[in-house]
């Protein structure tokens, strides 16, 4: 699974892969999320940094993963949303919800990501993308 590192670092991370702004920006309207969401998606979406006296594309690398992990994994996605949903319903419980919401919360959301990915995991080759993802993560982190 590991990549080995080599000693010679690359000073370049080169992301030609990844879709233009306009692509994500009309995948980002598509998606079923409040005005001021899409906004600030749109921001990030723009968001770049200057390394090594290079221009990267940060926000649109972020987008691009997050689209790509929802697509990938849904069942995942939807229990992230409704253990987070749940989670602020409990917690906006007067008085109780100050007690239960930090006990409860984490817990809920534990469980609700869990049951999503197992989920995921019988419907596809998760082990696979884990893999995937991992050895696309340790390279990113070599060239660094």
């Amino acid at each position: 699974m590991g990549v080995e590192m080599s000693e010679e670092v690359p000073a370049v991370l080169e992301w030609s892969d990844l879709p233009n702004r306009r692509e994500l920006g009309r995948k980002l309207d598509q998606l079923a999320l409040p005005a001021d969401a899409k906004v600030l998606m749109g921001r990030l979406l723009s968001t770049t940094a200057n390394v090594a006296g290079r221009l990267l594309d940060v926000g649109r690398s972020i987008i691009d993963f997050v689209l790509g992990m929802m697509k990938r994994y849904p069942g995942t996605t939807l229990g992230l949303i409704v253990g987070m949903t749940v989670t602020a319903l409990i917690g906006s419980i007067p008085l109780l919800g100050f007690i239960l919401g930090p006990l409860v919360g984490p817990l809920l959301t534990a469980f609700t990501i869990t049951s999503g990915a197992l989920s995921d995991m019988r419907n596809s080759t998760i082990e696979r993308q884990i893999d995937l993802f991992s050895a696309k993560l340790d390279a990113a982190l070599c060239r660094v």
